[in-house]
């Protein structure tokens, strides 16, 4: 198939939208092509962690995209797309939403959606990533279990009426085409200037878990131009923190 033959596929149930996209971009699916799926059954966040994902009610969706950037700039993109959410929300919803690094949505101290971004090559031998974007939309406060309700929110809590999980697909998909398009352009200094106004955690004191199971508590700092997470420990040392080595936390 041509790349023009491709087009955003609807789904009622799968088990991940980013699988479905990643098939369809190893095909050769275009650029901006998405998935939209009503219910995910084995939904993933960051670290393998599962994704709650009830039926009807969120966001699950993935976006192939093949930015004309160097290989090593992939992994920026989780960060490109968290700004990419955010502004959508904030300028098509008025919801105001957070970036925790490297991928998280919060709104005021809960978390509201997560990022998923996978690279891998098509047929063809070109490289794409798979950006999956999962959103907590019409979910009242009764619909989260007694295991998440205090750390999670969704859009209808923060304020959103009506709002239709369909066109909030396109609108993000729409931003986050226009600020790839920025990173190509501009850099990645450009998206990270947007990433920092959105920022909720810098400054605030984080336990950083390393792989090995060390514990390092320090100063947020934010990300640098890599889009790696500063940490200043307690003796002052600054750590760089790899997207996907570690699991950060707020300090309890």
């Amino acid at each position: 198939m041509h790349s023009s033959d491709f087009q955003d596929v609807f789904l009622d149930i799968t088990d991940s939208t980013n699988r479905v996209a990643r098939e369809l971009g190893e095909q050769g699916a275009a650029h901006g092509i998405g998935v939209l799926a009503a219910c995910q059954t084995a939904g993933r966040g960051r670290l393998g962690r599962r994704w709650y994902s009830p039926s009807g009610k969120n966001l699950y969706c993935s976006y192939i995209v093949r930015p004309n950037i160097d290989l090593h700039h992939f992994p920026k993109l989780t960060m490109t797309a968290g700004v990419a959410a955010a502004e959508c929300l904030h300028d098509v919803y008025k919801i105001q939403v957070g970036l925790k690094w490297p991928n998280d949505l919060y709104i005021g101290s809960k978390k509201c959606g997560g990022i998923l971004s996978e690279f891998t090559a098509d047929r063809y031998g070109n490289t794409f990533a798979v950006i999956g974007i999962g959103i907590n939309c019409n979910l009242e406060s009764s619909d989260f279990s007694a295991e998440i309700k205090d750390i999670a929110t969704s859009l209808l809590i923060a304020g959103a009426e009506n709002l239709e999980v369909t066109e909030l697909f396109q609108a993000i998909k729409s931003s986050l085409l226009s600020t790839i398009k920025d990173f190509e352009s501009k850099g990645f200094s450009e998206v990270l200037k947007r990433w920092q106004a959105y920022d909720l955690f810098r400054g605030s004191n984080m336990v950083w878990l390393t792989p090995d199971g060390r514990r390092v508590e320090g100063e947020n700092l934010g990300p640098d131009t890599d889009g790696m997470l500063r940490v200043k420990d307690t003796e002052g040392m600054i750590h760089l923190v790899l997207t996907g080595d570690v699991n950060l936390v707020n300090r309890e």
